[in-house]
């Protein structure tokens, strides 16, 4: 089997049914991402090659990191303190107003120590996790649109950011930090807001919206540059966008369901980008054997942005 190919080497055939949350950690050295179907933490160390995991007791859909140590995490029961060389798990808030219709998804920490979270429609995400094809999963969204952005300050305060989502993935923000990217991934758009230093949002605006051989926007990142790296779902691409959503490069993946490209490295000159192998036929799997594993984007030609700590 091939492990490396045209732009990108496969650090780590983990098998995850939804590998998410690509996050370094220069505390220790570590990549971090979760499986969320197969609840686990997974970590990576870069220099030494080690691997290690922890299964915590619910599945986790996103993680930050925290300054007290451990990291923030989105959760299937909400927003939680995790530690896992400690083997700790405290749930301290729920921010959905029902959680029998909308589950949290993805999660980052902003410029300022903020974390944010959006949740998706609970029927819309079985059904898109058990079907080979999320197309199948692409209709009723006046049903599904119970999903909502959350931002919760680092003295606790939670507030609701937009309401009426799909599927909550992201968000991103900008060099200075004045605006955010966010997507909507399975109505295929990404929105731009003006972020005020106080962390209220305004203006927003369809900053892309992407057709079906797109895939679905998932997972970001933004580097040095300002450019936007976003993979898309059920396509084999990972692209990098210019504030003003112009293409400026495209790689091609060996696995059809990329999620979350995250920099890491001493640097933060290393790109990496976890991946899903979800309801994939024997046929599918034949195809892309290296579903489910997490990849290093090779010479990405720009550093990322460092991980900043929610302050809570």
């Amino acid at each position: 089997m091939d492990m490396e190919g045209p732009g990108w080497r496969c650090l780590w055939q983990a098998k995850a049914t939804l590998g998410e949350s690509t996050l370094y950690d220069a505390r220790d050295g570590r990549v971090y991402w979760v499986d969320v179907e197969n609840p686990s933490i997974n970590w990576l160390h870069l220099d030494s090659g080690d691997k290690g995991r922890w299964v915590p007791p619910m599945w986790i859909s996103a993680l930050g990191l925290r300054a007290k140590g451990g990291f923030i995490a989105s959760t299937r029961d909400g927003l939680a303190y995790v530690d896992p060389t400690a083997g700790t798990f405290e749930i301290f808030a729920d921010p959905r107003p029902d959680g029998q219709v909308a589950r949290l998804n993805d999660g980052v920490v902003d410029h300022k120590g903020r974390y944010w979270t959006g949740s998706c429609d609970v029927t819309q995400f079985e059904d898109s996790t058990t079907s080979e094809n999320k197309e199948d999963s692409v209709r009723d969204f006046d049903k599904r649109s119970t999903g909502e952005l959350y931002r919760i300050d680092p003295d606790g305060t939670i507030a609701t950011m937009e309401r009426n989502v799909v599927t909550a993935n992201g968000p991103a923000f900008s060099l200075d930090g004045k605006t955010m990217y966010f997507n909507d991934s399975l109505p295929r758009i990404t929105w731009a807001y003006d972020l005020a230093e106080d962390g209220s949002v305004s203006n927003r605006r369809d900053w892309l919206k992407y057709g079906e051989d797109d895939g679905f926007p998932d997972g970001m990142a933004v580097d040095v540059e300002g450019g936007i790296w976003i993979a898309f779902y059920e396509s084999w691409t990972l692209r990098r966008y210019s504030p003003d959503a112009v293409v400026l490069d495209e790689r091609r993946l060996p696995v059809r369901q990329g999620l979350r490209p995250g920099f890491g490295g001493a640097n933060m000159e290393r790109l990496f980008l976890t991946s899903a192998a979800n309801a994939l036929s024997e046929e599918a799997r034949a195809q892309q054997p290296l579903a489910g594993s997490l990849f290093e984007i090779l010479d990405p030609g720009v550093r990322g942005m460092p991980n900043v700590a929610f302050a809570g």
